[in-house]
């Protein structure tokens, strides 16, 4: 059976070749839905197995969602930052920050690249 915590295939996230990218916002959305999903599920000391790891399983995939949004949010503060950086002509970055903008600036790229090709 398979629940809203369990991972999906990468074909099958959203009929594209690869996983589906979400946003912050989406990821935040997602975790709450799971949250709201363990709440349901409420830790009983009579409750079943099955539950209780259906339980866990909820916490831990919002969690996970709720920290991938963080390093999504992160990324873009950081790209921000380096902008306003950049326009003030007396400021120099360092090579270590230019390097993280930039992987930065490539993951937002290919998030929202709609050039890509379905399978």
């Amino acid at each position: 059976m398979t629940h809203a915590t369990t991972p999906k295939e990468p074909a099958a996230a959203d009929g594209k070749e690869g996983a589906a990218h979400l946003s912050a916002a989406e990821h935040c959305a997602a975790a709450e839905t799971l949250f709201a999903r363990a709440r349901t599920l409420d830790p009983d000391p009579g409750r079943t197995p099955p539950l209780a790891a259906e339980y866990e399983r909820c916490l831990e995939w919002a969690c996970l969602h709720l920290r991938l949004a963080e390093a999504i949010t992160a990324g873009a503060a950081l790209i921000a930052a380096h902008r306003r950086l950049l326009a003030d002509p007396e400021v120099r970055t360092s090579p270590h920050l230019e390097d993280e903008v930039r992987h930065w600036a490539g993951f937002f790229r290919t998030q929202h690249d709609t050039t890509r090709r379905t399978a």
